[in-house]
């Protein structure tokens, strides 16, 4: 396992413990605590299997026949120095990806989520995002996805709209942050409907390591805001 994928591990762990810690707080007080938290205590709490909402007051006409608890409530759970815990390590884009046969050479930036779960864009065409929530090229295992428009309405039409002409065995060169270059080989070229894209194949995470790269393609359909496609470009490492 990376040392990212360790420390966000880490991190997670902590933040239960702190969700736990402040909803025993809120029963002992018997009042709610923020909206944002309290959804977060219920799916942890519906992760671990229980059903009792962990953020509700302690009710007080509980038959006399219940059992009484012989212990506090979360007893057991140990207390974690957040000071100990390691900080995630930053990492830095890739610099630059590269197909020289279409003649396609573009600056990457980290990309994340948007707010109704697609992985985000940057505006301009000319620049393509690395999803920083995958894999990292040049990493052992995963799937680094980089994703762009094809073109824009500001800014035109950009390197991505000649994608969809790259053929098998082309190279594809990732420039790292470190200046290293990666080379990939292209064993694919789809064109799939936006409907039936199968996001969670392009974006696995426990793959043999590959280079994923996305944009729109096909018709444009103006009633939808959108191509009505996605070009689809798979690479794997040259040994």
């Amino acid at each position: 396992m990376s040392s990212r994928r360790s420390a966000a591990t880490a991190l997670v762990a902590s933040l239960v413990l702190v969700v736990v810690s402040l909803g025993a707080w809120a029963n002992a007080r018997g009042q709610g605590v923020g909206t944002d938290l309290e959804q977060v205590t219920l799916a942890t709490a519906s992760t671990a299997g229980g059903s009792r909402d962990l953020d509700a007051p302690l009710r007080s006409d509980t038959p006399e026949s219940a059992p009484t608890p012989t212990a506090p409530l979360f007893a057991d759970v140990p207390i974690v120095d957040a000071t100990r815990i390691e900080a995630p390590e930053e990492v830095q884009p890739p610099r630059r990806v590269s197909i020289a046969s279409v003649d396609i050479s573009m600056e990457v930036r980290a990309t994340g989520v948007t707010s109704d779960g697609q992985m985000e864009l940057p505006d301009d065409p000319r620049t393509i995002g690395w999803y920083r929530f995958g894999a990292l090229p040049g990493d052992d295992r995963g799937s680094a996805v980089l994703g762009g428009h094809v073109d824009s309405v500001r800014f035109g039409t950009g390197p991505l709209a000649r994608l969809a002409s790259v053929q098998d065995g082309a190279r594809v060169t990732v420039t790292g942050a470190d200046g290293q270059r990666i080379d990939y080989r292209v064993t694919s070229v789809e064109r799939i409907t936006k409907s039936a894209l199968p996001v969670d194949r392009l974006f696995a995470p426990d793959v043999d390591h590959r280079l994923v790269i996305v944009t729109c393609g096909g018709r444009y359909l103006p009633e939808a805001g959108g191509y009505e496609d996605n070009i689809v470009v798979i690479a794997e490492p040259v040994p």
